[in-house]
């Protein structure tokens, strides 16, 4: 059976390991269902909210702050339920040989460093629209993001890599 490209995606970002059978790829799909109706949800209460909201109170950084909450709320929420999922179903363990348990680490350090990369891109971003186009503390939390993405990430796939004899 051949993956869709959103199983793919789920698979990289959430390091959803080994062959997907029938009940997993399931599993899979019910947890990205129910991801994609909590962020409809959100999306929709978080829209009719902005909506009710008084004219005198929508400034331009007001809607910079609601973009950025709900920047948060969706991808953190989201990659925070996935994950969790996905841990529980032991989807994300990685099962090597002794042997292949050095090229694993090595595999999980450089995914490690382009989570951290991406994250901390995003994170400069971001915070263009906070803090003007350039700014020393913008370029310093950048790389504080990035380090703390890529040890997270690192430390989290190395800690769900399994020694089979």
């Amino acid at each position: 059976m051949k993956e869709s490209i959103l199983i793919k995606i789920m698979r990289y970002f959430f390091s959803i390991r080994g062959v997907l059978d029938e009940h997993s790829t399931r599993e899979v799909n019910k947890i990205a269902t129910n991801a994609f109706m909590y962020l409809w949800i959100y999306t929709g209460v978080a829209n009719v909210a902005l909506l009710m909201v008084s004219d005198k109170f929508l400034t331009h950084s007001t809607l910079i702050w609601f973009l950025f909450v709900n920047l948060i709320v969706a991808w953190g929420g989201v990659s925070f339920y996935v994950t969790r999922k996905v841990s529980k179903l032991k989807l994300n363990y990685h099962e090597v040989s002794v042997e292949e348990y050095p090229k694993a680490v090595h595999q999980a350090i450089i995914h490690g460093a382009w989570f951290g990369i991406i994250y901390g891109i995003f994170c400069y971003f971001l915070l263009t629209g906070v803090q003007g186009t350039f700014s020393l503390s913008r370029i310093l939390f950048t790389l504080f993001i990035v380090v703390v993405g890529w040890t997270s990430d690192t430390q989290r796939e190395i800690g769900h890599i399994v020694k089979v004899e």
